[in-house]
């Protein structure tokens, strides 16, 4: 016997109307996803209903669930709808849900419908195992990758120290370097200085030598006559005085 028949058209569209994130103001799945509820009654036939089914009719909605073995719940929220098989997320199990006349011929045995969806459910079970399975696997290698990460950072922060560390000494010794400069170029300046003064000196000494010299030449009797000079022996006295005739 083939236990995987088709999904009714009623319960797929549904379905698909809970999908549809632009209802989810007026009619959405429950925070567990093992029932859906409805907001607006109103809002519902008048802009959901039309979209999915032949009819906008709220009412008619309603028997078909029932039809279907949904069980209404109340709820402050609005009206909660539940069935066993429908499920948010397990559209794989919507075959399985049937109307209710379905359910009295089927074989005449109703404990059969009945073992496929718990056949089902355990496949979805052993299913969510595995993804479990996937998620401590994918888990411990993130802590690993942590780690490694954590290790480089480690090692990243003591190069920067280091780095820092040498910096810091270049500095100092670039400081020391320009105080040295700085005392060489002061006591280049201060020898300058004095070679400066001493030159002063020199040349003042020398102007007044110039000075007295010019001096000791006026009311001699012959201004081109060094007189305070060493005296001229008789020949060069004499051609001293042929140089003027």
């Amino acid at each position: 016997m083939n236990t995987k028949s088709s999904i009714p058209t009623f319960i797929l569209k549904t379905y698909q109307m809970l999908e549809d994130q632009k209802n989810t103001n007026v009619i959405s799945w429950t925070s567990q996803g093992t029932a859906f509820i409805v907001y607006n009654q109103i809002l519902l036939e008048k802009e959901v209903l039309q979209n999915f089914f032949k009819h906008s009719n709220y009412s008619s909605f309603v028997r078909q669930l029932n039809l279907y073995n949904f069980k209404k719940v109340k709820s402050n929220e609005g009206q909660i709808f539940k069935h066993k098989c429908f499920r948010k997320g397990m559209k794989s199990m919507l075959s399985f849900i049937k109307r209710k006349n379905q359910d009295d011929s089927v074989g005449g045995s109703n404990t059969l419908v009945q073992e496929e969806p718990t056949i089902h459910i355990k496949e979805e079970q052993n299913l969510f195992k595995e993804c479990a399975i996937d998620i401590k696997e994918t888990n411990n290698k993130l802590k690993e990758d942590m780690k490694l990460l954590q290790e480089t950072s480690s090692y990243l922060i003591d190069q920067m120290q280091n780095l820092n560390h040498f910096v810091y000494n270049q500095s100092v010794d670039i400081e020391v370097k320009f105080k040295q400069v700085g005392q060489m170029l002061h006591a280049i300046n201060e020898e300058l200085r004095q070679e400066n003064k001493s030159e002063t000196i020199t040349n003042k000494f020398m102007d007044k030598k110039e000075e007295s010299f010019q001096e000791s030449k006026v009311g001699s009797p012959n201004p081109y006559v060094d007189y305070n000079s060493i005296a001229l022996n008789p020949l060069d006295y004499e051609y001293f005085i042929d140089s003027f005739l």
